[in-house]
């Protein structure tokens, strides 16, 4: 991810402007990138909008870059000449830690630190990790931490707990969050209970009537509304760091991490 003055631009949108100013009509471009003309079209004014400015103008000759479109350009290919030079910091979290991983990752690439984030679930992101292609993992579920313990340096980056909303025994389970040390409650109180559906989108808490249990967090941060769900004091938990690699910038995308969860909305 591309970050110019604070804006998330993906490398397919600055590959688009890129391919407009290589080729000098959109047709041209998007046919050299595979895409259809208003895909290519799209991409520019996504840009453009994150820009806050007119990076393209066009006649009936073509199109091609203004002058911010061309200053845009050049930032962009020091960045992946920089890319190619530096070893960028590489971090996984998850759609709970999303919002302070990506504000850490964003503090650093202001300061000219490359980082490289994905979003996925903690065992896909554990993967990652045992295959040594990630710096960094953001766990939702301490208890991988405490399993990963012997292999890894661990740091906590804040604090959470868990909502339960009570709609009867049949629950849906989400693929993020705590799920795990939920769901040991109910089973260790013999709590009776059935999971018949798994969520992977936050909001999709919000759509269901079956009982589940989603981290305060997305609530306050208002990822999620959670209407009648209750906050279960037994479930206060660590939002933990893995730290998989002594990467010189690690450090300091920690501390930026624990700033973005302690000051975020709520």
């Amino acid at each position: 991810m591309f970050v110019c003055d604070g804006q998330e631009i993906s490398h397919r949108q600055m590959e688009a402007l890129e391919a407009l100013h290589l080729k000098g009509s959109m047709k041209r471009a998007a046919e050299a990138l595979g895409l259809s003309t208003p895909v290519l079209y799209k991409y520019v004014k996504e840009v453009e909008g994150k820009a806050d400015a007119k990076l393209v103008s066009s006649t009936s000759r073509g199109s091609r870059l203004t002058a911010e479109g061309l200053g845009l350009l050049r930032r962009y290919r020091a960045y992946e000449l920089r890319l190619e030079d530096e070893k960028p910091l590489r971090v996984a979290g998850t759609a709970v830690s999303e919002k302070c991983v990506l504000m850490a990752a964003t503090e650093l690439s202001d300061r000219g630190t490359p980082c490289k984030v994905v979003i996925g679930g903690d065992e896909d992101n554990l993967r990652l990790m045992d295959e040594l292609r990630v710096d960094c993992v953001v766990l939702d579920d301490a208890i991988f931490a405490i399993e990963k313990s012997p292999e890894a340096q661990s740091t906590e980056i804040g604090s959470d707990v868990l909502m339960h909303k009570d709609a009867g025994e049949r629950y849906a389970r989400l693929r993020f969050g705590a799920q795990r040390l939920a769901f040991r409650y109910l089973k260790e109180r013999d709590i009776p209970h059935t999971i018949v559906r798994e969520l992977f989108e936050p909001s999709m808490v919000d759509h269901t009537d079956l009982s589940y249990f989603v981290n305060r967090s997305l609530a306050r941060t208002g990822v999620v509304r959670a209407e009648g769900a209750k906050e279960q004091r037994w479930s206060v938990h660590s939002i933990m760091a893995l730290q998989c690699t002594e990467h010189e910038d690690l450090e300091d995308f920690l501390a930026e991490a624990r700033d973005a969860w302690l000051y975020r909305k709520g």
